[in-house]
């Protein structure tokens, strides 16, 4: 097969995206639409993949976010932390120290 024009592979990108906006089955489609549905077929596999994004000018927008960093002790309710094989579940509170944690996470390290 002769390779497509630039604007045949525009008319058939169109045609794929309007059945697939429309729900209806493809060969439903393309009866009430009068197309081939074995071309409809064929145009589908083709453009399956990146090819479709890149025909369709598809581009994607990047939202910058800036996280929120709480200042001082965390914002929020108690921390839980199960340790599965020494059997310890351990109850933080909002305002917990860090080194004491670590230091008793040694020491759970060190028995397992």
């Amino acid at each position: 097969m002769a390779k497509a024009s630039e604007a045949e592979r525009r008319r058939w990108l169109e045609e794929i995206e309007a059945w697939r906006q429309s729900g209806e089955s493809l060969s439903a489609w393309a009866r009430r639409h009068g197309q081939s549905r074995d071309a409809l077929e064929y145009w589908k596999r083709r453009f399956a993949g990146k090819e479709a994004a890149s025909d369709a000018g598809t581009a994607i927008r990047l939202i910058p976010v800036t996280p929120e960093i709480a200042a001082g002790p965390m914002a929020c309710g108690p921390l839980e932390l199960v340790i599965e094989r020494a059997g310890l579940r351990v109850v933080l509170s909002s305002d917990f120290d860090a080194g004491a944690l670590s230091r008793l996470l040694d020491v759970v390290e060190a028995r397992c």
